[in-house]
């Protein structure tokens, strides 16, 4: 409880009149003690307000706004553990390909790609093929559309300054080291994936052993090849961005889509709610802890150019280098620590950045059902308007050919409407139990995290103290007369 008033925090031996009537009319206004404008809560001995229960009833529901999880992930039942059809995979040997010819391109890296038996072991790879990053990109696209409705594993992002480095001439080996250690993570993530392990685009990646242009031109070594599959796709991409592929997640996009599943209706409107949750918090924690790794660096600095100077200082006089050197010494003992409480944190964090990437992919998922549900919506308006036609033709006794075309063409878009809304249906059950499985995941993954993050606080602080309690000491040794304050802790 602040006050900026003193409402609350009066003076002791005065009483509080507000709403209460008063006979005397000369009685002066309450003034406020010295705590008013402090954090004084409702301590009522520091001059604090007791809670009334309307407030602690408001705070109550305050905590409750966020909505109450839908049925779909309170009642969510692990299905069995998915059986991967591979082991291992790893991504490794990065070769720098500088292209010749006109159509060549830019130099590009390579990476070897090495697949494992899951129950081998001998430790002998099964397969052995060599991938660029648009290959993986590609992959994804692909498997996107094998299994709609489905969350995959995020997918490495091309930083800023990497899309400028690729673009240049000398590619460091820094730079290649780093992204096939991302691009290894990624594709275990994707063979251990319930939905995408098992789609035959991943298995024709893993194994092919040409080159991946062969089966998709959109990848092909031909420039004028894939100049004309990455049109059409462009087009179709178009299309999608037009339906707001990754617009804010909630009931009025599925809505406006033809969506008649109540449990996806909620499912949407509490996903959307707790993925702006995750996007604001999320990078905020990120940059504590990139705030906690600068500390760390600018306690170091000080330390250090803190001892120089008591260096300099000791050749004309040693006893007043001693207090730099004490504190030098705890700047950099602190900074070290401090330095080292942030990399864990950056460890710890690391399942909060990737739900955080995830969201984007859960919004795919939900526009891939919206996507189905407005083809289901033209199948079946397409194959009720040749049934309304045949039906005219047979009131007006047409000729017996043009009603058998007629009956056959009505049967043919009966059967595409009805094989639409199969899919609209495997679509909304997949994206259920993906959102289940996430969910899942992420309470897990979260609590264990939250653990590991608070007990290296804990840890830090309390080296932290030590370190700066036995600088106190060291120089209360060496400076025996000088009074020093003891730190009071309330």
């Amino acid at each position: 409880y602040y006050s900026t008033t003193g409402a609350g925090q009066m003076q002791q031996g005065q009483q509080q009149t507000i709403g209460r009537p008063s006979n005397n009319v000369n009685t002066p206004p309450p003034q406020p003690s010295v705590l008013a404008g402090m954090h004084v809560g409702h301590n009522v001995h520091l001059g604090g307000v007791p809670a009334s229960s309307d407030a602690a009833s408001g705070r109550q529901n305050s905590f409750n706004q966020f909505p109450v999880a839908p049925s779909v992930l309170t009642n969510y039942t692990p299905p069995a553990p998915f059986d991967p059809l591979y082991g291992k995979i790893t991504v490794n040997d990065p070769m720098l390909i500088q292209g010749s010819g006109l159509f060549s391109g830019p130099p590009h890296w390579t990476y070897l790609v090495t697949v494992y038996g899951k129950n081998d072991t001998s430790n002998q790879p099964i397969s052995a093929v060599r991938r660029r990053f648009r290959h993986f990109v590609a992959l994804e696209d692909r498997i996107r559309t094998s299994v709609p409705g489905a969350i995959l594993p995020p997918r490495p992002d091309k930083h800023p300054a990497r899309a400028i480095e690729e673009a240049s001439a000398s590619q460091s080996a820094d730079f290649a080291q780093q992204r096939a250690q991302e691009l290894s993570f990624y594709l275990n993530a994707l063979v251990r994936h319930p939905c995408a392990g098992m789609a035959p685009e991943l298995k024709l990646f893993l194994t092919l052993q040409d080159h991946i242009g062969t089966a998709w031109p959109e990848v092909s070594s031909s420039a004028f090849t894939r100049l004309t599959a990455v049109g059409a796709a462009a087009v179709e991409k178009m299309s999608e961005s037009v339906d707001g592929v990754l617009q804010e997640l909630g009931t009025a996009q599925q809505v406006a889509a033809g969506e008649d599943s109540a449990d996806i209706l909620a499912l949407a409107a509490y996903e959307g709610r707790r993925i702006g949750a995750v996007s604001s918090s999320v990078p905020k924690i990120e940059s504590a802890v990139v705030l906690m790794r600068e500390r760390g660096d600018r306690l170091g600095a000080t330390g250090l150019e803190m001892s120089k100077l008591s260096k300099d200082v000791a050749w004309c006089d040693r006893e007043l280098s001693m207090p730099m050197d004490v504190l030098s010494s705890a700047l950099l003992r602190c900074g070290r620590r401090t330095k080292r409480l942030g990399l864990e944190l950056g460890a710890a964090i690391s399942p909060f950045v990737i739900q955080y990437r995830m969201c984007r992919y859960e919004q795919m998922a939900f526009a891939d059902r919206r996507s189905v549900l407005k083809r289901r919506t033209e199948a079946r308006s397409k194959a009720d308007g040749r049934a309304a036609k045949l039906m005219m033709n047979q009131s007006s006794m047409a000729y017996p050919g043009t009603l058998d075309r007629m009956e056959t063409e009505a049967a043919m878009y009966d059967e595409m409407a009805t094989e639409v809304a199969k899919e609209a249906d495997d679509v909304a059950l997949r994206l259920q139990n993906e959102v289940g499985r996430i969910g899942a995941l992420r309470v897990k993954q979260w609590d264990s995290s939250m653990k590991v993050i608070a007990s290296g606080f804990k840890e830090a602080c309390a080296e932290n103290a030590a370190i700066w309690e036995s600088a106190l000491e060291a120089f209360k040794r060496e400076f025996p007369d000088v009074n020093i304050p003891e730190a009071s802790v309330s």
